[in-house]
């Protein structure tokens, strides 16, 4: 299976989770669909035709941190663009316009992303631009002030691993046969994130996964056909 390889890194990233819109908290990594929108962005793909540009039923993506993760949280204070501005979003006069909103942001996240499943033209294109270091829109870690460098990594095949002890360098799925040997002085996240999206943005898979936030190898037994090697790297798909 065709894998290709990149990393991505920025100063700031937020991953909104759902159910916090008031005050928004950060999943620590891009879910899938959110990946699919960066190809979209590398592409230059629309945002109502990416999905199916992509082949958002077939691709498989996985991500691994690649430095430390961290959080930082600040109360922005935003615009109220409901009934406090006229149509070109100016402040009406004598009106309290502002409201400071707390965010949870991601502090200097770098992401190493492993993209599978896609068709040969567009993994083509897609290798073609990150070799170039050229996109078609700006790429964002989640919300559009938080602008991304992207930097191509590589291809290979991915090669499915028999059951046994296993090291993976990005997040891994839970399933019934697979453990996670969880280390002492070691910090992990157990969360479940949307991990198949459809072009009507729908969440058709949910998945509950395990990182560990010091962006170092997790290591656990079992569950055939979970991990793969990519390179000199083994990884999971989500």
């Amino acid at each position: 299976m065709r894998t290709l390889v990149f990393d991505i890194a920025g100063e700031y990233g937020q991953f909104k989770k759902p159910y916090s819109p008031m005050s928004p908290v950060s999943y620590p990594l891009p879910p899938p669909p959110a990946v699919l929108g960066m190809l979209g962005a590398i592409l230059g793909y629309g945002k109502d035709t990416y999905h199916q540009q992509l082949g958002w039923d077939r691709v498989r993506i996985g991500v691994g941190l690649r430095a430390p993760l961290r959080v930082f949280r600040a109360a922005l204070n935003l615009l109220q663009t409901k009934d406090g501005t006229d149509g070109f979003f100016r402040p009406r006069a004598g009106q309290n316009t502002h409201t400071q909103v707390p965010f949870e942001f991601l502090r200097n996240p770098r992401f190493r992303i492993y993209v599978a499943g896609l068709a040969d033209p567009v993994a083509d294109e897609l290798a073609l631009r990150l070799r170039a270091g050229r996109t078609a829109y700006t790429v964002a870690l989640g919300l559009a002030p938080c602008l991304a460098d992207v930097t191509w990594v590589g291809e290979w095949p991915a090669q499915v691993l028999p059951d046994g002890d296993w090291h993976a360098a990005t997040a891994v799925p839970l399933c019934a046969d697979l453990q996670v040997h969880y280390e002492d002085n070691r910090r992990y996240h157990r969360l479940r994130i949307p991990v198949v999206m459809d072009g009507m943005r729908v969440v058709q898979r949910y998945q509950e996964i395990v990182l560990a936030e010091d962006g170092q190898p997790l290591r656990g037994q079992g569950a055939a056909g979970v991990i793969h090697a990519i390179g000199p790297e083994h990884i999971a798909f989500l």
